[in-house]
């Protein structure tokens, strides 16, 4: 959810410990850092997961309410636009930045990158998801004539801007950073087998611009 825009708590999508899901796929590319700025932090569900492998995690959002409830695993919430508000930490204060499911909701998210790149240490990383507006449903739906706005999904009505791989990567690159490490989604509804989402997970990955529902990135500043 984005930390650019005030919120219901109740919009915000709950974790999801599904291994080849978005919140997963982004915590296996963050490691185990040492300090977090997590960016959209909401109720701190990620935050949880990081202070468990031993990370302090200073938190943004833009919702009071969801911020309450962050602070009682992060060191730190603050609360307010990303793209306007002060960052008051030092250069290289963290090892990780995480923006789960947060550019596509930005007005800017090229210069949101370029602002919070200063913040990583020597070897750190910007963690990243978003959707891929290539997924083959999307082409599908083009050819179809329909292009609808919903209240979930790649077409969400609060998504700004919309991103494919190739986009995506020029993006970063315009903002000062490396693409160190890349990974899918590939959700298949209705269906709760491991095998198949294993199968799904490694078609995508094959094949990202096509298959993949969301891409999730890596990449450290150069």
């Amino acid at each position: 959810m984005s930390a650019a825009a005030p919120s219901d708590t109740a919009a915000y999508v709950p974790y999801n410990p599904r291994p080849y899901g978005g919140h997963e796929r982004l915590l296996a590319l963050a490691g185990s850092p040492g300090r977090v700025l997590d960016v959209g932090c909401s109720t701190g569900y990620l935050a949880r997961r990081l202070v468990e492998r031993g990370a302090v995690v200073v938190g943004i959002d833009s919702d009071e309410r969801a911020a309450a409830e962050a602070r009682a695993v992060c060191e730190e919430v603050l609360v307010g636009d990303v793209e306007t508000m002060s960052l008051p930490w030092p250069d290289r204060s963290f090892d990780v930045v995480i923006c789960g499911d947060l550019i596509e909701h930005l007005r800017d998210p090229e210069r949101f990158l370029v602002r919070v790149r200063p913040l990583l240490r020597p070897g750190g990383r910007l963690v990243l998801t978003t959707p891929n507006v290539a997924n083959w449903a999307m082409r599908l739906g083009l050819l179809a004539g329909r292009w609808r706005y919903t209240d979930r999904g790649i077409l969400d009505r609060t998504h700004l801007h919309l991103f494919t791989k190739k986009t995506l990567e020029e993006t970063l690159e315009r903002a000062g950073y490396r693409v160190v490490e890349r990974d899918v989604t590939a959700p298949v509804p209705l269906v709760g087998l491991g095998a198949v989402e294993r199968l799904a997970h490694a078609l995508a990955r094959a094949r990202p611009s096509l298959l993949a529902y969301q891409f999730v990135v890596a990449a450290t500043p150069r």
